[in-house]
């Protein structure tokens, strides 16, 4: 009886840090999704009537748009920290998804709509991002597209859905 608790303890105590760890990637994962769909939000409310926006108006959602992208980088980050400490278990079967990758260009993509969509209170800057708004919005649309389809394939191949 007593071998029978200790080799169910020892199975217990193996299971706990590998399922830890996939909750911790859940959570990251969804928490990522999350920000992006805000990030996604706040761009279509950007393009939303651009030309026709008023200085103000394309200010006032470009702040909005700088904030979200800068929370999703902050997500980003707190899943690549977590990608580089914590293995998942069990690895992927080959090919690996390269959402090491697509994450670090999804980064910098949201590094790059923080810049492009900061405007302060300068009317030239409202400008310039109406200008171009249609072109820095669809490099990011597409870097969430790619990170996404990395992110579903990850998760399927490792049970994480």
């Amino acid at each position: 009886m007593a071998n029978a608790i200790v080799v169910l303890w020892a199975a217990l105590a193996v299971q706990v840090p590998d399922s830890a760890a996939r909750a911790r990637y859940a959570a990251a994962l969804r928490n990522l999704s999350d920000s992006l769909s805000a990030v996604e939000a706040a761009a279509a409310l950007v393009q939303a009537d651009l030309v026709n926006a008023s200085r103000d108006l394309v200010i006032s959602r470009s702040a909005r748009l700088t904030a979200r992208c800068t929370g999703a980088r902050a997500a980003a980050r707190s899943l690549d920290s977590l990608l580089v400490a914590v293995p998942l278990r069990p690895p992927p079967p080959p090919p690996h998804p390269p959402l090491g990758r697509e994450l670090a260009m999804l980064r910098m993509e949201l590094t790059r709509c923080e810049a492009a969509f900061t405007t302060g209170r300068g009317y030239e800057r409202a400008d310039s991002v109406r200008a171009w708004a249609p072109h820095r919005i669809a490099r990011l649309d597409d870097a969430v597209r790619r990170y996404r389809l990395s992110a579903r394939t990850l998760m399927r191949r490792t049970g994480l859905e």
